[in-house]
């Protein structure tokens, strides 16, 4: 306790005196030593005796001495400025801990002090933005929600044809053929000839042309899709060259229809050509002879083979004629939303809890026609208050609207079906949509004052969560980055800022510790991070079948049992569909050699290169804090108070977005290092020489 008090000033010069007392007493000792051993017939062996022992005993009290001031000078002034570091550029509002400090005097509660001072202060600004930015929080939950409600497809798309913005239905339009993500290329999703064309277009006409509609394919040429292109002006146009937006809708279902109404068209025209070809003259022939026995015999054979021929087109019309009117996937939460955004304030409460479904129907048709069956119900005086239930029935689905009073009078019913259903395309009515899916509609009742009506739906689903993603990672309807609108175009990923590059932090789980003896994966997780930010929704959380037996050793560590495996795709597909997520990225991990190596020699079956830019936070908290600190995940989340909770650590998700809460602290303090790009970064770790080698060895394996 006694040295902890001494001022650091004092303390450093007792080193120096220690240094000094020391060599006196050595060179003393040494001398005493050299020539109580010396001959007179040799008196300079004293003088060797002495010298040698001298360095010796000197050299052991510079190791010793600086042994403690390494210990308690240099390492201690590392730490309390890397933990300062922390503070004041990654956010954690811990104490700042000055025990390893205990001999620097006054330096370490003055940290502290000031630490806690910058703390108090960036606390203060903090509430004072936040509390000014309410609104424009408010407001953009609000864009959020309507955009969300939006039901075609939109995205918005920089000069450079990266994603910025799209919301759910464009998600669910691309389904089949790998879902948007943001900052990635809109040609990942279209085929680039038409929007590559029109933008250029657009931009050549200086103005006098911001919008026009186009045909565009969805990679793969699996749908046609009917666009809309408008270029991006105003408050979100910065910059010399708009970016653009895309509506799109599907016209795949429209395509087909009209072609199929083609084809029974010509097949009709085909069929009574000849029948009637053969009227004409036979009616003529009979007005010129008197006996036209023989000739009304043929003309009646010929009325009965056209008679014929139109029957057997009438039911090919009635076979196919539910087919021609265009139909979308619809979920049917959005169906009820509609049908209660429809109505506003104008009709009676609906109530629905729908399932996840995904109804074939014409949506927009279908929504009108509920909300005008629920206003008749109201206009009947039967009930304020109705519930839409939709429940699957095989191969598609029921929809009743279910209230407490009496039924529906079938002759109002009727009455109300043969009304135009308004907003309707042609005026059509209510029957004639029920004819274009199919279906009807009839009330029912039963004895205890319940009512309701019921109407079909002959093709539904279930509605599928993406196969990556588990059930309690549920998916952001609008996801939307609008800097980069204005971001540069960077050539080089080495000359990037480190805030504009895109990132894939991952994290595997496995059987064993030894990628190159036969252990495999189990379970991959993996987040984006975009603009510095964690971009929600665009989640891998997925299980892989490593078709070889589960360690029981293994699962203690990570939970993963064969049982959760069995039917998850193996390391090949599951391989592609993280390969395809990193597009364009640099893969960040804890100690990503590990991880990189079950990939890398994987890459022939998968087949892809795992070729990416890489960080490893193991190599990053080296940089930051030196090769003396702790680097394990846990050390780094307590480091930058970072919450691992105990049900998901050691698994890949809850390790994952551990690991990408330190990267994003690290961001600051790297930069603050002035490492502003990857390849300052890359130089950094080249410095360490030993920890670098070791990386490219494990990456490059």
């Amino acid at each position: 306790m006694g040295l902890a008090n001494l001022s650091l000033r004092l303390r450093i010069f007792l080193f120096f005196v220690l240094i000094g007392v020391g060599c006196l007493a050595i060179i003393a000792g040494s001398l005493w030593f050299g020539f109580s051993r010396a001959t007179p017939e040799a008196p300079y062996t004293g003088y060797i005796m002495a010298g040698v022992c001298a360095g010796f005993l000197t050299l052991g009290l510079v190791l010793f001495v600086w042994r403690l001031f390494d210990e308690n000078v240099a390492l201690a002034i590392e730490r309390l400025a890397s933990d300062m570091r922390a503070r004041a550029h990654a956010g954690v509002e811990e104490e700042l801990d000055a025990a390893p400090a205990r001999y620097l005097g006054d330096l370490a509660p003055a940290a502290a002090a000031m630490t806690g001072a910058l703390t108090e202060t960036k606390s203060d600004v903090e509430t004072t933005i936040s509390t000014r930015t309410e609104q424009l929080q408010a407001e953009s939950k609000r864009l959020t929600a309507l955009l969300s409600d939006v039901q075609v497809g939109l995205l918005l798309v920089s000069p450079e044809h990266q994603l910025v913005f799209y919301n759910a239905p464009a998600v669910r339009l691309f389904a089949d053929t790998g879902r948007p993500r943001l900052d990635r290329s809109v040609f990942d999703l279209v085929r680039d000839g038409p929007v590559r064309q029109t933008y250029a277009r657009l931009l050549a006409s200086e103005g006098r042309e911001t919008d026009t509609e186009l045909l565009v394919s969805t990679k793969g040429g699996g749908r046609s899709l009917g666009a809309h292109m408008r270029l991006v002006s105003g408050a979100l146009g910065i910059g010399e060259t708009p970016g653009y937006v895309l509506t799109l809708r599907d016209l795949t279902a429209d395509l087909d229809a009209h072609i199929e109404r083609d084809r029974l068209l010509s097949d009709a025209v085909a069929r009574v050509r000849a029948p009637s070809a053969m009227l004409r003259p036979l009616l003529d022939l009979r007005s010129e002879q008197p006996d036209t026995a023989d000739i009304d015999a043929q003309i009646a054979a010929e009325a009965d083979r056209l008679v014929t021929e139109i029957q057997k087109i009438a039911r090919s019309y009635d076979e196919t004629v539910t087919t021609w009117w265009p139909m979308q996937d619809v979920r049917a939460a959005d169906l009820v939303d509609g049908m209660r955004a429809y109505m506003a304030d104008e009709g009676p409460t609906v109530e629905s809890l729908p399932p996840d479904l995904t109804l074939r129907c014409d949506g927009y048709a279908m929504t009108n026609l509920l909300a005008l069956l629920a206003r008749e119900v109201e206009a009947q005086g039967l009930a304020n208050t109705l519930s839409v239930v939709i429940e699957p029935d095989p191969p598609g689905a029921i929809i009743t609207l279910n209230w407490r009073g009496a039924p529906m009078p079938l002759d109002a019913l009727d009455a109300m079906l043969e009304r135009p259903v308004e907003d309707v395309s042609n005026a059509q009515t209510g029957r004639e949509l029920l004819d274009r899916h199919g279906t009807d509609i009839w009330p029912e009742h039963d004895s205890e004052g319940g009512a309701w009506m019921t109407l079909p739906i002959h093709e539904a689903r279930e509605a599928a969560p993406d196969p990556a993603r588990k059930a309690h990672l549920a998916e952001r309807p609008t996801v939307y980055d609008f800097t980069l609108l204005t971001r540069a175009d960077h050539a080089a990923v080495d000359d990037t800022p480190l805030r504009d590059l895109t990132y894939v932090v991952f994290d595997t789980e496995t059987t064993g510790l030894e990628p190159n003896n036969g252990d495999e994966i189990v379970q991959i997780a993996a987040v984006r991070l975009v603009k510095a930010k964690l971009v929600e929704g665009e989640v891998i959380d997925m299980y892989v079948d490593p078709e070889r037996p589960i360690p029981a050793a293994s699962t203690k560590v990570h939970g993963v049992t064969e049982e959760m495996v069995k039917g998850a795709p193996t390391i090949r597909e599951a391989g592609a569909y993280f390969h395809r997520f990193c597009n364009k990225a640099v893969l960040v991990a804890h100690n990503a050699p590990f991880d990189l190596a079950f990939f890398h020699r994987h890459g022939p079956s998968i087949g892809a290169k795992f070729d990416h830019p890489v960080l490893d936070t193991v190599l990053l908290s080296a940089i930051l804090f030196g090769q003396s600190t702790e680097h394990t995940l846990d050390a780094l989340a307590e480091r930058f108070g970072v919450t691992i909770p105990e049900e998901v650590r050691h698994t890949a998700y809850g390790d994952t977005v551990a690991t990408a809460d330190v990267f994003l602290k690290m961001l600051p303090m790297l930069e603050a290092q002035g490492m502003m790009t990857y390849g300052d970064v890359l130089a950094a770790m080249e410095q360490n020489s030993r920890l670098m080698a070791e990386m490219k060895a494990r990456v490059g394996g």
